[in-house]
């Protein structure tokens, strides 16, 4: 990979013809200036001493971060789109083309553009892609990085070594049994919400197994739901009383006869509900969800209030509802 991408001429990669039919007639000339920064490759197209647009070869380290954008078809190449929104208008934007797990080609608009939208630079962008050996690029289904099926969906900035699609597996019958199982399989924690998830968020939303949590993610990235059921954590009680005081809106309430709280995080971002099977808010163990909205995929939204809606508590109340008369019915 090093050696096929010290032959590319990343100023090669910028298309002038594009910049021909893409500026008014007016537009000042422009010319392609390249550079190497940090010990990487660096070209961009410069007109009246202000870059246009630039494309560089991206760090290794930020490989974990282009799945924060939505996947595009560069003319049968696979690449991630960004936008970046400010005060309700775009104001950037950013095109990735993945060329291992790792490396990467970045194309972005510069402060002298005219237009900041993601169509401008998709054309720079596919044409750039064009110039690429084929052998250095994705189809636009090809797998270019660690995450394996719905792992792709999580929002984290995990490489995906950490994660699997969750597998089906027997949810034991009496609480204890279950809570026992879940702490020692997150796929046991994904199968008591399995299907209460399924049939009030819908389809979209998959599982995954982390060894501390499942997650049910979806495509866009909009909502992500973190559940578990495991002897190992701590009472209810606990975030009930919150000494700390870390929490608020803290409310005890119960679900299918056993006891719970739900509370909300300070800035609203996430909701969550901690639920006792075994009728008792200070036993040891617990059945949970977390709710958070996230950074949908493809648009970074500087004003966005990401906060969780009345809509989606009603629907994780629903689910916890679900799961607990499904799955903890049996005494005690």
């Amino acid at each position: 990979m090093d050696a096929a991408l010290a032959t590319v001429d990343f100023c090669s990669l910028i298309d002038l013809a594009v910049y021909a039919l893409r500026q008014p007639l007016d537009a000042a000339p422009a010319t392609l200036r390249p550079e190497v920064k940090d010990g990487r490759k660096y070209c961009s197209l410069v007109r009246n001493d202000y870059e246009v647009l630039y494309v560089h070869d991206m760090d290794p380290r930020h490989a974990s971060l282009r799945n924060d954008g939505a996947v595009v078809d560069l003319g049968g190449v696979k690449a991630y789109q960004l936008e970046t929104r400010r005060e309700g208008r775009v104001d950037g934007c950013a095109i990735t083309v993945p060329l291992s797990f790792q490396r990467a080609v970045k194309f972005e608009i510069g402060l002298g553009s005219r237009s900041k939208d993601c169509e401008l630079l998709r054309d720079f962008a596919t044409a750039g892609a064009a110039k690429l050996p084929r052998d250095l690029v994705y189809p636009l289904d090809g797998q270019d990085n660690a995450r394996v099926g719905a792992c792709a969906n999580w929002v984290s900035n995990s490489k995906g070594e950490n994660c699997d699609p969750a597998v089906g597996a027997q949810v034991p019958m009496g609480a204890e049994l279950i809570l026992a199982a879940g702490a020692a399989d997150p796929n046991v924690e994904c199968a008591v919400f399995r299907d209460a998830v399924k049939k009030t968020f819908g389809p979209d939303f998959e599982p995954i197994a982390t060894p501390s949590s499942c997650y049910f993610v979806e495509p866009l990235h909009r909502l992500q739901i973190e559940a578990g059921a495991t002897a190992n954590g701590g009472a209810p009680g606990e975030w009930l009383a919150d000494p700390s005081r870390t929490f608020k809106d803290h409310q005890q309430t119960s679900f299918s006869g056993n006891p719970g709280v739900a509370f909300r995080s300070k800035d609203d971002r996430k909701f969550s509900l901690y639920v006792s099977p075994l009728g008792n808010l200070d036993a040891r163990g617990h059945v949970r969800l977390t709710i958070s909205p996230e950074q949908e995929r493809g648009i970074d939204d500087w004003d966005r209030s990401k906060v969780v809606s009345a809509v989606d508590v009603a629907r994780v109340r629903a689910v916890m509802e679900l799961a607990m008369a499904t799955h903890f019915r049996t005494a005690r």
